[in-house]
């Protein structure tokens, strides 16, 4: 329980001055983010042409994440989050306007965009986790289901004007401003959470006094003993081996050097999967609560398995002598609409199962260990696919991992502990 509710009243969330604030921040440098990997990505399919070159690239932006998100869910239960959020804010403004000058100087080769990705995902990689476990401190248990669905709409909101937003500045000034406005963003960010005043742990000082690598061995243990978290947690690995590739290796070669689409369709496309996930929290906000939501959640995410081999359908060699050029725009702009609304139903819900089985003090270290996991396998699966794309049609890997991804989500309907969700 918050020492900060403890004898008040619950405000309105619209009236909650810190949550408006974090919202604000998060919304900010998550366009920012989108704007800068749009921008990063097809940057690197117009200078390199390859996709093993967009593989490496997504292994340096999330490998970093896998080997320090444990530790850095230590430190998000052991100091103050909000300063860790800001000094994170700051440092990555610096390094995405740095990087910006280096391509406009022309002095930005290949492993200069690595190194400065790998450096922005151990920033993201201490950011992420302490504002997870920092946001239900600002709002009332009852406000939760609430604020995780105004939190991802507008979440999904930054996700869809990323993309517009990065193909039109990518077009107009290049990947430099692409590059500039991502550094803006982080420092608007970190200007809002300054002005956040976040209630301290009721525990706080206890948890300080202990050792480092004590507190890490406690949320090792707390996941695995608590059943439905641990269950959520291979099933979380799983799914994100085969969905993430597709997502941010795969489409981007589909669209850019299968279908030769422009920057600005491309933009549009990859918009709709947020749109789609902007639309399921709104529906979400306002529908009955699923009484199985284990249920809910799983055939929302085989749906998404699905929507991975719908991507393969319209590049299937019959399909591209049936169809017209500007046909495949507008069908990729639907099945992006379709993943987004399947991602979003699975996704809203256990964000708030998690935040209900997980105590404020295990908070930080719990988030960062499902985003360790989650991604611990990506690094490989990001590779692997960039290189299978130089060598199998992209339909095959689409077909592939949508398949394996399905059959995944058939075998957890069989996990006892997912059942309690």
């Amino acid at each position: 329980m918050l020492e900060l509710n403890q004898g008040t009243a619950v405000k309105p969330l619209y009236l909650n001055r810190n949550f408006v604030l974090l919202l604000a921040a998060r919304f900010v440098s998550q366009m920012g983010d989108r704007i800068h990997f749009f921008a990063l990505t097809w940057y690197i399919l117009n200078r390199i042409g390859k996709g093993s070159a967009v593989g490496v690239i997504m292994i340096f932006a999330t490998a970093p994440s896998v080997l320090i998100g444990p530790f850095t869910g230590v430190l998000a239960d052991r100091f103050d989050r909000r300063t860790i959020m800001i000094w994170m804010d700051a440092v990555r403004a610096i390094l995405a306007l740095g990087l910006g000058y280096l391509v406009w100087i022309d002095c930005a080769p290949l492993w200069v965009l690595y190194v400065a990705t790998c450096l922005l995902t151990i920033c993201s990689a201490f950011y992420f986790p302490t504002g997870a476990a920092m946001f239900p401190n600002l709002v009332d248990e009852s406000q939760l289901m609430k604020a995780n669905s105004v939190n991802s709409f507008l979440l999904g909101l930054s996700s869809i004007m990323g993309p517009v937003v990065g193909g039109f500045f990518f077009s107009m000034a290049g990947t430099q401003g692409a590059f500039a406005i991502n550094g803006a963003t982080f420092l608007f960010s970190a200007v809002c959470e300054v002005f956040i005043v976040a209630p301290r742990l009721a525990k706080h000082m206890n948890v300080k006094a202990k050792a480092f690598f004590h507190n890490l061995k406690e949320g090792f243990v707390f996941v695995y003993r608590t059943k439905a978290l641990f269950a959520m947690l291979i099933f979380g690995c799983v799914v994100n081996f085969f969905f993430f590739p597709i997502q941010d290796v795969i489409q981007p070669i589909i669209i850019k050097n299968v279908l030769n689409l422009s920057v600005e369709q491309y933009g549009t496309i990859i918009a709709f999967f947020p749109f789609g996930y902007l639309l399921s929290t709104l529906i979400l906000n306002v529908m009955p609560q699923p009484k199985k939501k284990h249920k809910f959640m799983l055939w929302s995410m085989f749906s998404q398995s699905m929507g991975l081999i719908l991507l393969a359908v319209p590049i299937l060699p019959f399909m591209m002598m049936l169809l017209k050029p500007r046909d495949f725009f507008f069908i990729y702009c639907a099945i992006a609409l379709i993943r987004g609304l399947a991602f979003g139903f699975t996704n809203v819900p256990m964000q708030v199962v998690n935040q209900k089985l997980t105590p404020d003090e295990f908070r930080g270290r719990v988030f960062a260990l499902q985003g360790t996991f989650y991604q611990g396998l990506m690094p490989v699966a990001m590779g692997a696919a960039g290189i299978i794309s130089d060598l199998v049609p992209a339909y095959w890997i689409c077909l592939a991992a949508g398949i394996c991804m399905g059959a995944a989500c058939i075998a957890m309907f069989k996990v006892e502990g997912i059942k309690t969700v």
